[in-house]
């Protein structure tokens, strides 16, 4: 069970760690769910205003371990709290899939299935979805996406402006991106050279100056920070050691903070669920 923020603030006064941010275990303990998180936002704040945990690469469980980047299936992710997902959709002639050229995870649509599912059961929540596209296969697939949302229009937003909870929620919301013009406009955090690992104090400079961009921001689009590292090394060995600064920079940060902190989206591998739990109460 996570560790509560009050408890995480108190600690802090005498301690420079509270839980851990990194998690590697597939079980999910049902006393760390948070299914309905999303109830407490008042209906008139924008989405964009929301601080939101998602996952990197959402659906990388199964490479090998120098690309693996998940260790929860997506079903776990949307029980554990998460609500921001980033996948990877491809095309073959007769289906869109989320994976790349090794591996097929999931047929796009089951995807859609699982999230809507979840949505049916939850309607309190809204559900934020990144799609990136091969630039060689983005003028089919994102046709096919296009046709798909058009079947399900009363279940996903696809407009460009960000939405109030009350038109987002037991709504998928898109994302755009490079080749996927579908979806809200959004920021960015990302700066060339973010994802390299020089050293632990180098990266948490940067997650810094990140957060920091994200709460100028996130009150009137909605803002992606992305927590991820890339080096010689398996991003599990990374997150270990970014996920625990992480998880003390948050609690941090509402804790000197005298008013609701908004902070965007925080997309991160391998979070634990007293992480989310943190970012979470931020709101």
């Amino acid at each position: 069970m996570g560790v509560p923020l009050f408890l995480c603030l108190l600690f802090l006064m005498f301690t420079t760690v509270c839980g851990s941010g990194f998690n590697d275990d597939p079980n999910l303990d049902e006393k760390s769910y948070k299914e309905n998180w999303m109830e407490s936002i008042p209906d008139d704040k924008l989405l964009s205003a929301v601080t939101i945990p998602g996952t990197h690469q959402s659906l990388n469980l199964y490479d090998w371990p120098f690309s693996k980047r998940q260790v929860w299936t997506l079903e776990k992710q949307l029980k554990a709290g998460l609500r921001y997902f980033d996948i990877k959709v491809r095309k073959t002639k007769n289906y869109l899939y989320v994976g790349n050229w090794r591996i097929v995870i999931h047929k796009f649509d089951e995807i859609l299935k699982i999230l809507m599912d979840f949505l049916d059961k939850h309607s309190s929540e809204t559900l934020i979805l990144r799609v990136t596209l091969p630039e060689k296969e983005s003028k089919e697939a994102r046709q096919s996406i296009k046709n798909l949302t058009e079947k399900y229009e009363d279940k996903v937003w696809t407009k460009t402006y960000v939405p109030s909870m009350r038109n987002a929620r037991k709504k998928i919301v898109f994302m755009q991106t490079t080749h996927f013009n579908i979806g809200t406009i959004n920021h960015n955090t990302f700066v060339n050279g973010d994802e390299k690992f020089k050293d632990i104090e180098h990266k948490m400079k940067k997650i810094k100056q990140r957060l920091k961009e994200a709460k100028e921001n996130c009150a009137r689009v909605i803002t992606l920070t992305s927590i991820y590292s890339t080096d010689f090394k398996p991003p599990k060995s990374l997150a270990k050691v970014v996920n625990d600064r992480l998880n003390e920079l948050i609690v941090t940060l509402h804790r000197d903070s005298d008013q609701q902190n908004c902070l965007g989206i925080i997309n991160m591998d391998f979070p634990s669920p007293e992480l989310i739990q943190n970012i979470i109460e931020v709101n």
